[in-house]
């Protein structure tokens, strides 16, 4: 039997949202029903792409599209109003990272999706990329019972250089919820925490490189150290930057007799004395992933029972629960838990 395509509208036409829409449309699961955006460039693209209505007023399209989805492609701060309208409407909601200002906010759009008995989804790609996979595979491989692992070490360097008018949101603190640990890091602590779980404490220290004093005081963090204890004989460390360079991306295992580096484009493994076990590489697998992504989306909307979302409804819960424990670490300079920011917001969601 045939499955009916599903359908998505779309608001805040960012590049990210639209390549997303690209790859939906010509994988044959979904259709583009209508697109909503402040410029109207963006919005005449989008017409001539899809053949679809096109909207400036947000909630013009919440009222009149046909759709099981609306993917939000702007920042939070500038759609956190209309997802929980959205969700209200009866529409699932598509977020691309990081998926709310913070955890409270984040906690209230979980609320509102059960209550309502929609999904809350986040569009992290990374999920379903080759090198994660890969790590996954590897980690949970029985044949690897005489290793175990001790050290994770991550790094997110990513310059940026001198912000944009339009993007110096970035450095204000209520409109960005936060600096590299939230924006660029939260796919890395995503997928971190899908391959070792929930840590037990999170201890962190950030910086921001202005240079006097009140404006540090006043700016989101540009450099983060965050440490997690996940157990007494595994513990993580990722360094972060957004002004620090060359760019970088990896996730560094160490275990007792060798160590697995993997960044978005390969994945090596050698013993500790430095030779080369293994090495595969994933070229162009940015596309690919975020297909794969569509295709469970669709395959559990349609056969809920055989097919799982993947990771489980609520997991970014745990994500951002994290990357709050580091922000309240770096202000009190105490160790935090997370787990003790999920019982407080008591959804009983999925762990």
């Amino acid at each position: 039997m045939t499955q009916r395509m599903l359908k998505i509208a779309a608001i805040g036409l960012t590049d990210q949202a639209m390549e997303l829409l690209d790859i939906a449309c010509q994988s044959g699961l979904y259709a583009v029903t209508a697109a909503a955006d402040a410029r109207q460039g963006r919005l005449d693209l989008c017409a001539r792409k899809f053949d679809c209505p096109v909207f400036t007023d947000y909630r013009q399209l919440i009222v009149a599209a046909e759709a099981d989805f609306i993917l939000f492609g702007d920042p939070a701060h500038q759609c956190d109003e209309f997802m929980p309208l959205a969700l209200g409407a009866g529409f699932g909601v598509l977020k691309m990272p990081p998926p709310a200002l913070g955890f409270s906010q984040l906690t209230e759009l979980y609320r509102l999706a059960r209550k309502h008995d929609h999904l809350f989804l986040t569009m992290q790609s990374g999920r379903f990329a080759g090198p994660f996979s890969h790590i996954q595979k590897h980690l949970t491989d029985p044949t690897l019972d005489d290793d175990s692992w001790h050290l994770i070490s991550a790094v997110c360097h990513v310059p940026t250089g001198e912000l944009t008018a339009e993007m110096r949101w970035l450095n204000d603190p209520d409109m960005a919820g936060g600096g590299v640990l939230l924006h660029n890091c939260y796919g890395l602590i995503d997928e971190l925490l899908l391959c070792f779980g929930l840590p037990q404490s999170v201890y962190a220290l950030t910086i921001n490189q202005a240079p006097d004093r009140q404006q540090r005081m006043s700016l989101t963090e540009d450099t983060a150290i965050v440490t997690m204890r996940f157990t007494d004989a595994l513990v993580a460390q990722i360094c972060a930057s957004r002004t620090l360079g060359p760019a970088r991306r990896h996730l560094r295992v160490h275990g007792q007799q060798r160590h697995l580096t993997a960044t978005e484009q390969e994945v090596v493994l050698y013993d500790n004395g430095g030779n080369l076990l293994e090495q595969k590489t994933y070229p162009d697998d940015a596309v690919p992933a975020k297909k794969r992504m569509l295709e469970n989306l669709a395959n559990a909307v349609w056969n809920p029972d055989t097919c799982s979302l993947y990771p489980s409804h609520g997991c970014d819960l745990q994500t951002m629960a994290v990357i709050e424990a580091a922000y309240l670490s770096a202000r009190t300079g105490m160790a935090e838990d997370p787990e003790r920011l999920l019982k407080l917001a008591n959804l009983d969601m999925p762990r």
